[in-house]
C-alpha cells in the first residue's frame, strides 16, 4: 500500500531512535546535543536554502500563513477553554495545553512526512508553518504564563519582554529572514555556501526523526489520562480539522497548498513542549502528551494521509 510505504520509513527512524536509548545502545544524554545541533543548524540551513531557491513572490503564501495562523489560533484558545471547563486547569496551564493542541513539530516530523508526499514543495511549506508556531504560538503562549506568574501591574511589560526575547533568539526565524533579505535583495550565494548550506539541509529531516524518538523514549508516563487525552485529541484530531476547514474557505486556494497545511497540522506537538511546559509547572503532563501523541500518531497520520489521497488523488513517494 503507498501510503504505508511512505510512513513506515519515518517512523521506523522515530522507533530506531526510541531503541537505541531504550537499549542504552545511545546514552540518553546525547538525544538533546543531537536535538540543538537540528534546530540551531541544520533546520535553519534548510529554511535558508528553501526560501532562496525560488522568488521572492512565491516564498510566502500571505493567504496560507494567515489561514494556517487563524486555525491555529483558533484551535488554542478552544483548546484553553477546554482545559478550563472540563478539567479545571489555572489559566497558565490552560495556555501550554492550548500551545499542546495548536502547535506542531513542523520541523522534525512535519517536513519530513510532507517531503516524503508533495516533495520539494515541502521546504517553503515548513518555513511557513514554523514562522506561525514561532512568531505566534511559542510567544503568545509564554505570554499568558509569564502573565500569571508575574505580579500584579507589572506582568504585562514582564510577559512581553519574556515573549520578545524567546522571538528575537530563534534561529528558525532569523534564517527566514536573512532569506528573504537575500531573495529580496537578489544577493547572489557563492557556490560554496550554497553545497554547504544545501548538505545540511539533506540531513536535517532523517537526524530529526532519531531525535524525536529518542526524545520520546526519555519521557515518563504520569496518570493524567483525562488532560493527555484532551491534548492528544486538540492536536491530532482538532488542529488538522480546523487547518482543512480554514485553508478550504479560501478561494482558488492550491490544492497542495491546502493538503501541506492539513500534514503539517496532523503531526504531534512541539518536541520542546515538555521544556515550555516547566514554565506552567506541567512538565509531567506535557512530557506525557508529547509520548502519547507520537504514540497515537501513527494511526492518525495514516488515516490522514489516506484522506488526502482520495481527496486530492495524490500519489505519495514512498
Amino acid at each position: 500500500m503507498s501510503i504505508l510505504a511512505t510512513i513506515l520509513p519515518l517512523f521506523t527512524l522515530i522507533a530506531l531512535g526510541f531503541i537505541s536509548i531504550k537499549s542504552g545502545y545511545v546514552a540518553a544524554e546525547q538525544i538533546r546535543p543531537v536535538g540543538e545541533f537540528v534546530l540551531k543548524i541544520a533546520l535553519p540551513a534548510l529554511i535558508f536554502n528553501a526560501l532562496t531557491e525560488v522568488p521572492l513572490g512565491e516564498a510566502v503564501d500571505w493567504r496560507f500563513v494567515l489561514g494556517f495562523g487563524a486555525a491555529s489560533l483558533g484551535v488554542f484558545v478552544t483548546g484553553m477553554f477546554a482545559a478550563v471547563s472540563l478539567s479545571r486547569a489555572p489559566l497558565g496551564e490552560a495556555g501550554m495545553m492550548g500551545l499542546g493542541m495548536s502547535a506542531s513539530n513542523s520541523g522534525f516530523m512535519g517536513y519530513p512526512i510532507a517531503l516524503s508526499v508533495i516533495g520539494s514543495t515541502a521546504a517553503p511549506m515548513l518555513a511557513q508553518c514554523m514562522l506561525i508556531e514561532n512568531l505566534l504560538m511559542i510567544p503568545l503562549a509564554i505570554a499568558i504564563v509569564e502573565i500569571t506568574r508575574a505580579e500584579k501591574g507589572s506582568g504585562m511589560a514582564h510577559a512581553i519582554a519574556t515573549s520578545l526575547g524567546q522571538v528575537g533568539r530563534n534561529p528558525i526565524l532569523i534564517a527566514l529572514c536573512a532569506a528573504l533579505l537575500v531573495s529580496a535583495l537578489g544577493i547572489p550565494v557563492p557556490g560554496f555556501i550554497s553545497r554547504s548550506i544545501e548538505m545540511l539541509a539533506g540531513i536535517a529531516s532523517p537526524i530529526a526523526l532519531f531525535v524525536i524518538g529518542g526524545t520520546v523514549a526519555s519521557l515518563p508516563m504520569a496518570g493524567l489520562y483525562r488532560r493527555i487525552s484532551l491534548i492528544v485529541f486538540g492536536k491530532l484530531v482538532l488542529h488538522p480539522l480546523a487547518v482543512f476547514l480554514v485553508l478550504s474557505a479560501i478561494p482558488e486556494i492550491n490544492p497542495v497548498t491546502l493538503a501541506s497545511g492539513v500534514i503539517f497540522a496532523s503531526v504531534p506537538m512541539l518536541s520542546i513542549f515538555p521544556l515550555l511546559g516547566q514554565r506552567a509547572g506541567i512538565q509531567m503532563l506535557s512530557a506525557s502528551a508529547l509520548l502519547a501523541a507520537t504514540a497515537v500518531s501513527f494511526a492518525t497520520i495514516t488515516l490522514t494521509l489516506m484522506i488526502l489521497e482520495s481527496t486530492f488523488s495524490f500519489l505519495p513517494r514512498g
